[in-house]
């Protein structure tokens, strides 16, 4: 259990007992049992002032989580909430708007850097050692052939920005990539971070940004607004981009990551290590897995480290500024400061509820139920079940009935199966297909024929192939093939990058594809699409 402590000769949070009184004669008590401490910046400050109706700007205040700051020596809770239902932030938003201060001089909270000095230079020895170790590990011995190539994940938020640091300093090399994973809906603090501030305090670190040509509120009208459980963006505007940049590297990707055990349950079981993500030109590394909030505050504070402005508003975490994944506390924030923005999105959320049939639209959105929404409810549903019947050419064979025409770029969806031999006679385009099969023997493992404008798929597996399986995942391929709207889901989960569909049309290279088949049913019904759109019930 993470313990925060108060020093009574300091007048300074402790965050380790042992390594503090080997240093200081204080009496320490405990304030709170938790891993978060942030320094409560200017900015925000002003806002706190508005909401409990008092100057606090000249004071110096720590967030503890959940409402609660430490400032008067005290641990005391500021409720929002209902200030906030009430709409009384906007009365001061223009103010706030119009009177932005931000803190680049961090002389004022430099006690608690001293007051924790040998607790953070502990943890700083241990991540860079760690950095280093695995540089070498991946560099030298059996994978030396692999040309792995350092690099960091950039994200504009705090602990990009720590890890940023760690890594180059482990290293001792400012020329280290870092790729920026631009997904449209940053805050426009975090591109001028990223574009300005920190490279104007980093000039030799190379920020490749990884862009993409997909509109969010267009998608948004077809799988419905991100929720906790329907986060179809992620996989769209993060994944799949990175996995284009990394292509570009002349060999693998050591890549270092500022994610967190305490950001998420999700995150709790991850290793330091992983050798095998999404991307398997990729091994992520994560210097700073095990750090607290407040680690992540000290190793700023001691290294005086240039942020993102959204953290002087009083934002907890940098990403988009419309995630479902946002506080109230956040969307307040964004109501404030980005007020266009927000109406824009209020506006799709409305239109949203009203096509679902909400009977209250703004309950629906103020109340954030938006957030948990499940499945298809108010998207036009499609009927993604494609028939199959059996064939008169073999006992086993199969008819694969879709609604489309055939065309010759069906073959694309066909190439994650082996690699296709092709025979074009008058009659059809006959196609077998050669994989390794479970013994590791390369042999024919089923035929198709097809016969281009019509929407029938003749499947003819051989005797040892299991003929239920094969269809479904042909019908897999099919419902990409029927519904593809080119949103570059696919491309990120192809662990080889051999998937592209973000230059006009779905191809796959056949000199990257290694017939894993991790690409196939991925997806609920083989395609994002289908997946959100199937008519799944809500619950």
């Amino acid at each position: 259990m993470k313990m925060i402590y108060w020093c009574d000769k300091c007048k300074e949070p402790v965050f380790d007992k042992k390594s503090h009184e080997l240093s200081c004669s204080g009496r320490l008590k405990k304030l709170s049992e938790g891993s978060i401490c942030n320094p409560v910046f200017l900015q925000e400050r002003k806002l706190l002032s508005k909401i409990v109706g008092r100057d606090l700007t000249d004071k110096q205040i720590w967030y503890f989580g959940s409402s609660r700051y430490l400032f008067d020596g005290e641990v005391q809770r500021i409720s929002y909430v209902e200030w906030y239902k009430n709409n009384e932030h906007l009365k001061y938003a223009e103010e706030l708007r119009n009177d932005i201060e931000v803190e680049r001089d961090y002389s004022a909270y430099m006690g608690v850097v001293k007051a924790n000095e040998a607790y953070i230079k502990g943890l700083v020895f241990e991540a860079e050692k760690y950095v280093l170790d695995t540089y070498t590990e991946f560099s030298t011995g059996k994978y030396e052939d692999n040309k792995y190539i350092p690099t960091v994940s950039f994200s504009g938020g705090k602990d990009s920005t720590v890890v940023s640091r760690i890594v180059r300093d482990a290293l001792q090399d400012n020329t280290v990539i870092h790729f920026f994973g631009d997904t449209t809906l940053e805050f426009r603090e975090t591109y001028e971070y990223v574009t300005q501030k920190f490279k104007q305090e980093n000039r030799m670190v190379p920020m490749i940004p990884s862009e993409t040509e997909n509109d969010f509120f267009k998608l948004a009208k077809v799988f419905g607004p991100p929720s906790q459980h329907e986060r179809w963006c992620c996989t769209i505007f993060k994944t799949s981009n990175l996995n284009k940049e990394l292509e570009n590297l002349p060999g693998n990707s050591l890549s270092f990551l500022g994610i967190r055990h305490s950001e998420s349950l999700a995150r709790k079981g991850y290793e330091r290590t992983q050798e095998h993500s999404k991307i398997s030109s990729q091994i992520n590394a994560m210097p700073i897995i095990e750090w607290t909030d407040y680690d992540v505050w000290l190793y700023i504070l001691y290294k005086n480290l240039i942020i993102n402005d959204c953290y002087q508003y009083g934002y907890k975490r940098v990403g988009c500024w419309c995630c479902p994944n946002n506080s109230d506390w956040s969307m307040m924030l964004t109501e404030i400061y980005y007020p266009d923005d927000m109406q824009k999105w209020k506006e799709m959320v409305y239109a949203f509820a009203i096509k679902t049939g909400k009977t209250d639209p703004d309950d629906y959105y103020k109340e954030g139920r938006w957030k948990t929404r499940r499945g298809a409810s108010g998207l036009k549903v499609k009927n993604v079940t494609i028939m199959d019947t059996a064939c008169n050419l073999s006992d086993t064979a199969r008819n694969i009935i879709i609604d489309k025409k055939l065309n010759i770029d069906v073959l694309e969806l066909l190439k994650p199966f082996g690699d296709l031999k092709i025979v074009e006679k008058k009659d059809a385009t006959y196609i077998q297909v050669y994989d390794n099969d479970k013994t590791g023997e390369y042999r024919k493992c089923f035929e198709l024929i097809i016969t281009y404008g019509t929407n029938v798929i003749k499947v003819l597996p051989e005797e040892r192939i299991d003929v239920t399986n094969l269809v479904n995942r042909i019908k897999c391929q099919m419902r990409k093939y029927q519904f593809c709207i080119r949103c570059s889901a696919c491309d990120s989960v192809c662990p080889h990058g051999a998937i592209d569909t973000i230059h006009g049309k779905y191809k796959i290279d056949e000199a990257k594809c290694q017939h894993c088949k991790k690409c196939i049913a991925k997806f609920y019904n083989g395609c994002i699409i289908c997946d959100k759109v199937a008519g799944k019930k809500e619950s």
